[in-house]
């Protein structure tokens, strides 16, 4: 492919991946508000769950943990998309050195999220840790379970850095409208 066709494909990607994201992360607020089961999903990460875990949702992400392919000169190394499995106790995922990593939600003890779109971040403070740090359009539900574990059900409904969740769409509306003149 050209890089032109490189970058329209990658933003073809990464908003159908922005909106699938917000579209989830806001069901996924409002199950976990109203106390509502989420239904079974299939996932691929290969993550034997614990006899009560709920699958949230497995979405593609980054990981700043997580090793970076080699770049090319005049280029910044980044770390490649990954899937991540979010659920109701953990957060796990397969990295290049293909073992599963996970972080259980009891041991985190600070969050800091950002949803604005081609910003996309969640920094996660586990004990013991250095700060773990995921980012991509397909956070969203990640963010998600991080301020519900962090601080409780009415941050569904108050938490600032869910505000892009409960606002009007402010990205545009179709891969066409990404390009620039």
């Amino acid at each position: 492919m050209s890089k032109r066709k490189d970058a329209k494909a990658l933003a073809r990607w990464e908003h159908d991946t922005r909106q699938w994201a917000i579209d989830t992360g806001r069901d996924l607020a409002l199950d976990l508000y109203y106390n509502r089961d989420r239904a079974a999903r299939p996932y691929g990460v290969g993550v034997v769950l614990d006899p009560s875990e709920k699958v949230w949702a497995e979405v593609p992400v980054r990981f700043n943990l997580d090793w970076t392919q080699p770049a090319k000169p005049g280029e910044q190394a980044v770390p490649a998309v990954r899937p991540w499995l979010v659920t109701s106790g953990r957060l796990v995922g397969r990295l290049a050195d293909d073992r599963l990593h996970g972080y259980r939600w009891e041991h985190a003890v600070g969050v800091r999220v950002d949803l604005t779109a081609g910003r996309e971040i969640v920094g996660l403070d586990i004990q013991g840790q250095p700060t773990l740090m995921w980012s991509g359009p397909g956070i969203a539900p990640m963010v998600v379970a991080a301020i519900f574990h962090l601080y409780g059900i009415a941050a569904m409904i108050e938490h600032p850095g869910l505000a892009p969740l409960r606002a009007a769409r402010d990205w545009p509306q179709g891969p066409d409208q990404l390009e620039r003149p």
